[in-house]
């Protein structure tokens, strides 16, 4: 909780501190395609993508009609499913049984944006780097605690994404984004198994 309110009050002073330098500010959100990658080093595993959400602010920095910086905060849940033949008391099979498990994070990114701005819309591509702070998790029959319990506080990756704005009003705005965050570092690491983190995110929001 104490990393958490430190991110904010970072994030918070970072606003105060570039004011004059704010284009403009928004709320972004939607569902996260995530699939942790379990690489165990004598077992084979198959984990399955865990659609969760994403939820986050973000600021626009610059005055450039093209180039511009964006600065954002999410929370974000990152995981995948682990499916497991299940028997009953008898011994008889009843199928897959699907165990849906999900790290927690509070993120923070900072994003070149090129934008094409046509007369009511603005196609663009943004880039850049992003760093991943556990705050929890959660795992269906606790089978994996014994690993998220030992994952890493950070995590540092990338965001590359293309999204779309349609200006409603002056330079208001809605936008859609299709990204995709790769993670460079391993979420969890020892001999016999190492974890990473990838999700794609499928984003709407409001620009002000």
């Amino acid at each position: 909780m104490k990393k958490i309110v430190l991110l904010i009050l970072l994030f918070i002073g970072f606003i105060f501190l570039n004011a004059r330098f704010i284009n403009s500010f928004g709320v972004k959100g939607g569902l996260v395609v995530s699939n942790q990658d379990f690489d165990y080093k004598y077992v084979n595993s198959d984990m399955q993508n865990l659609t969760r959400f994403d939820i986050g602010l973000f600021l626009e920095l610059l005055r450039n009609s093209n180039l511009n910086i964006l600065a954002e905060f999410h929370y974000v849940q990152k995981g995948m499913i682990y499916e497991i033949n299940n028997y009953d008391d008898n011994g008889n099979y009843l199928g897959m049984l699907e165990l849906k498990n999900h790290a927690e994070y509070i993120t923070l990114q900072i994003f070149g944006k090129f934008a094409y701005n046509l007369k009511k819309s603005s196609p663009y591509i943004i880039m850049g780097p992003r760093i991943d702070f556990l705050t929890g998790y959660y795992c269906e029959n606790n089978l994996f605690d014994s690993v998220y319990e030992d994952f890493k506080s950070f995590d540092f990756g990338a965001t590359f994404g293309i999204g779309f704005e349609f200006r409603y009003y002056k330079s208001q705005a809605f936008l859609f984004e299709m990204r995709f965050s790769p993670s460079f570092t391993n979420s969890y690491e020892t001999e016999s198994l190492t974890v990473k983190n990838n999700s794609f995110e499928f984003l709407t929001g409001i620009k002000f």
